[in-house]
């Protein structure tokens, strides 16, 4: 979810649950092997909390730099139609909203595998609690993504549009390409390119209204302590420094659980 240059709010999440846990990772060919051939449920149900020192969406600091805590769940039937909810502390301060404190994002979509590509076609709500009446901040979007293994690596890439984005900004686009590598059955190193496009965002000097759009990048490493918890260690970074302490590079840890 999103915050944005302290003149227009413009902004993600990746993804769904906008956390670093969001990027591709694949199992070596050794442990595909010994996967159970024993048909999953019909209907699954997952939970997952965590906690990051820094809630950043597609490269910008949602929590202004602070800590983040954040909690989900996830309902799965047949293994690819899903519906979830997620939620995390937020802090906009820098676009000055004082009142906004938390996230809520809905989501739902379709996970087909097709000629070996493991598609995600959904929708998602971004809602926040306790926003300023004279702000709008709460959108949706929907989204495409596709991910494909090659033996211990995994490429990907997705779209997001929303046709109501927050800010003066009212259409908005968002790409990006990802890729993946099993080091071991713990250890994935991972990384993400992704391109930020929002149409009529920002008043310039001359009074008219012109597109906002950047550039942001990530890569990091993943320890699954378990098959329940991993921890992750992840750079991310924008090539829009000029617009805010949010845009700035940093490094953030974070610990997820599932179960």
């Amino acid at each position: 979810m999103k915050m944005a240059p302290l003149f227009v709010l413009a902004v993600l999440p990746l993804g769904v649950c906008s956390n670093a846990f969001a990027q591709s990772t694949t199992a070596s060919t050794a442990d595909a092997a010994t996967v159970s051939t024993t048909p999953a449920p019909v209907w699954q149900v997952a939970f997952n909390v965590g906690a990051q020192s820094d809630y950043v969406f597609r490269g910008i600091s949602q929590t202004n730099g602070h800590t983040s805590g954040f909690a989900g769940a996830d309902v799965t039937y047949q293994s690819q139609w899903y519906v979830g909810a997620w939620t995390s502390n937020v802090d906009f301060s820098p676009s000055g909203d004082t009142r906004t404190t938390q996230e809520y994002d809905l989501y739902g979509g379709w996970r087909p595998t097709v000629a070996g590509v493991n598609l995600d076609l959904g929708y998602i709500y971004y809602g926040y609690k306790n926003q300023p009446r004279d702000t709008r901040e709460s959108y949706a979007e929907v989204y495409l993504r596709g991910t494909h293994a090659f033996g211990r690596w995994t490429l990907g890439g997705g779209l997001a549009y929303s046709p109501n984005f927050p800010g003066m900004a009212k259409h908005a686009l968002y790409g990006e390409a990802n890729i993946a590598f099993a080091i071991s059955s713990a250890w994935n190193a991972s990384a993400n390119l992704g391109r930020q496009t929002e149409s009529d965002a920002v008043l310039s000097a001359r009074g008219t209204l012109e597109d906002f759009n950047y550039n942001t990048w990530n890569a990091g490493i993943t320890y699954s302590i378990n098959d329940h918890t991993a921890l992750d260690l992840r750079y991310w970074d924008t090539n829009k420094h000029a617009s805010g302490d949010i845009y700035q590079s940093r490094v953030v840890a974070s610990i997820k659980a599932t179960f």
